[in-house]
């Protein structure tokens, strides 16, 4: 235990940004302008300009866009904007349990669209007027429902035996790619019990549940997980970030969560690692000024930390924020690319050479002095290429 823990490169690049977010000023200032049916449909090619131009009308005021096992229909025009997106089949027993939890999603989480029953299907739905299509609010409709059907779909496949009413687009792995995830995932619960284990053996239980926040945000990172095992992933962090359970019983339940995992069968954990077609990312999209903020009191602690050669403590703060933010965010490639080339470069290191690493990325992302990636005078081609696809559709 003389090192720091191990990184595993990621499945997916999964924090990867797709679009320029200086084009929401765009979407944005059309909205301002009286333009609401040009900023909605901007709004759409800023969120995945890929499916934008892929499951769009000729005039993109139509799309069919599937996510996950979902499949949004959205429509705009100049009076109204609309999305409805078929959820899931009803099943032939369970039929009021099911209706009965649709009704309190309702009331919450959701917030703007609802799910509906038409027929024998959940839909769920959204319309208002074109007018009042501001961004933020149709962005967080889209969020919603691709999010919540994510959610849900499995878990209600799952306790209530309801049928998807669409199949969605996936990429299965190959064996060896599956048992090379597989041996990754049970290397990052073994570490995270020796480690927990190490701790405690010397009195030091307050790294025990940093190091249960880390590893559960790294089989996110690592594995990117689908079906069951996403869920169970997300029901176990979300229970550690938002309890006020005492310590040890918050370390307690994952230590049974890791358990759980190690025994369920190998196969069960393989059919559920593979690459999903989606829509919209989980994670929120993260400014500068907001990663700085999500930072900013780590980078305090870990200074302090740095300065008293507090290696282990160092360390472990950075590592956790560092992972955090991989969970929660997507952001510039310039620091994702900063944050895995300091996780990889510690990765395994003695402690004092992994805070030394990771104290100093993290110092550069704080003072703003990472460097561009090597891609970025690409992508600036690319995002003007797109901009002269809407300057010709909104006749500018």
């Amino acid at each position: 235990m003389n090192n720091s823990l191990n990184y595993y490169s990621s499945l997916l690049q999964n924090n990867k940004t797709l679009v320029d977010v200086e084009y929401w000023q765009t979407v944005q200032s059309l909205y301002t302008n009286k333009k609401p049916k040009e900023s909605t449909i901007a709004l759409l090619r800023y969120t995945n300009p890929i499916m934008f131009e892929k499951y769009g009308n000729t005039e993109k005021t139509y799309f069919e866009i599937p996510h996950g096992s979902i499949f949004l229909k959205i429509k705009i025009t100049d009076e109204v904007f609309s999305v409805e997106a078929p959820f899931l089949e009803l099943p032939k027993e369970n039929v009021v349990p099911l209706l009965r939890h649709v009704a309190e999603i309702n009331f919450y989480p959701l917030n703007l669209p609802n799910i509906t029953l038409k027929e024998n299907q959940l839909v769920f739905e959204y319309m208002c007027p074109i007018e009042t299509a501001e961004p933020y609010k149709i962005w967080d409709v889209l969020y919603e429902i691709c999010t919540d059907g994510d959610t849900y779909d499995d878990k209600f496949i799952r306790q209530f035996k309801a049928k998807r009413i669409y199949e969605p687009k996936i990429q299965r792995f190959s064996e060896d790619e599956l048992q090379e995830k597989y041996e990754i995932l049970i290397k990052i619960i073994d570490e995270a019990i020796n480690y927990i284990n190490y701790f405690y053996s010397k009195r030091w239980d307050y790294f025990c549940w940093d190091i249960v926040a880390i590893s559960l945000f790294k089989i996110d990172h690592h594995i990117v997980p689908q079906g069951n095992l996403r869920i169970i992933l997300e029901e176990e962090i979300n229970y550690q970030m938002k309890t006020k359970d005492p310590h040890q019983k918050r370390v307690s339940s994952a230590l049974a969560f890791f358990e759980k995992i190690k025994n369920t069968p190998v196969n069960e954990i393989k059919d559920d690692i593979y690459m999903i077609e989606t829509f919209i990312s989980p994670r929120r999209r993260a400014t500068y000024d907001t990663l700085v903020n999500a930072m900013k009191e780590t980078y305090t602690r870990a200074t302090s930390e740095y300065t008293k050669k507090d290696d282990i403590a160092c360390t472990i703060s950075v590592l956790y924020i560092y992972f955090y933010t991989l969970y929660y965010y997507n952001f510039e490639d310039k620091y994702l690319n900063e944050i895995i080339n300091a996780l990889k470069q510690s990765s395994g290191k003695p402690w004092t050479e992994a805070a030394t690493i990771l104290y100093l990325s993290l110092q550069r992302i704080m003072l703003n002095t990472v460097p561009e990636v090597s891609t970025s005078q690409n992508n600036t081609k690319q995002e003007n290429k797109k901009g002269n696809f809407f300057s010709k559709l909104f006749g500018k």
